[in-house]
């Protein structure tokens, strides 16, 4: 079993790698940093009891086909994150470009609409999806926790786009001045940003129920 301490560096490490990676640029409160990585900690420090040593083929057979069923869903998941993620990266980007006069205010505006569209394409996608139909009710529990969240996300995500993008409307300006337009969209991307997706302790619930025994 892993120390308290070792816990406690694991579970801030793996945070503080994560706010870095997924949120450029955003202050994460102090209050939930500390729930998190006590969260990391209390999942480090006690682990799931371990299966039984041995399973009947029947038990068997219905963890190999909640494995194939869960594989096939996550696949599709996974890909959906990765649209996600690229359009996050895409609209940081462009706040960042115009930020340093890369790109003007109409070039900013035209390229946060693209992404708006992108943005909404993928909460649409996510509403769509369902926990596959052959899992079981704690499986099927679990994945529909996982969607639920992410279904928050993606809307978050559309209408933090979608604002900004409005605010980066030429026409919508009441200062000419790059400076002062620039400073007015990075006030919308902080304010509307979305927490983040954290799915981590469902996830770890599902992998921990479709483990054969060793």
């Amino acid at each position: 079993m892993m120390s308290a301490i070792g816990a406690a560096a694991l579970a801030a490490a793996l945070f503080f790698f994560c706010t870095r990676r997924f949120f450029p640029g955003r202050k994460i409160p102090l209050f939930l940093g500390t729930v998190i990585i006590a969260a990391g900690v209390f999942s480090f420090c006690y682990p799931a009891p371990p299966r039984p040593t041995t399973i009947s083929p029947e038990e068997k057979a219905h963890i190999t086909a909640q494995q194939q069923a869960v594989a096939e869903w996550y696949a599709e998941y996974q890909h959906l994150i990765g649209q996600l993620d690229h359009n996050w990266q895409q609209y940081h980007r462009i706040l960042s470009d115009f930020s340093e006069d890369i790109i003007d205010l109409e070039t900013a505006h035209d390229r946060l609409v693209e992404v708006e569209t992108a943005a909404a394409e993928e909460e649409e996608q996510v509403k769509r999806m369902s926990p596959p139909a052959a899992l079981d009710e704690s499986n099927r529990s679990l994945v529909a926790a996982i969607l639920k969240k992410t279904q928050i996300y993606a809307s978050a995500q559309h209408h933090t786009v979608r604002l900004t993008a409005l605010a980066a409307d030429p026409e919508r300006q009441a200062s000419t001045v790059q400076e002062e337009q620039s400073r007015h969209l990075q006030e919308v991307m902080i304010t509307e940003s979305p927490a983040g997706l954290f799915t981590a302790n469902e996830l770890a619930s599902l992998r921990e129920n479709l483990r054969l025994p060793e």
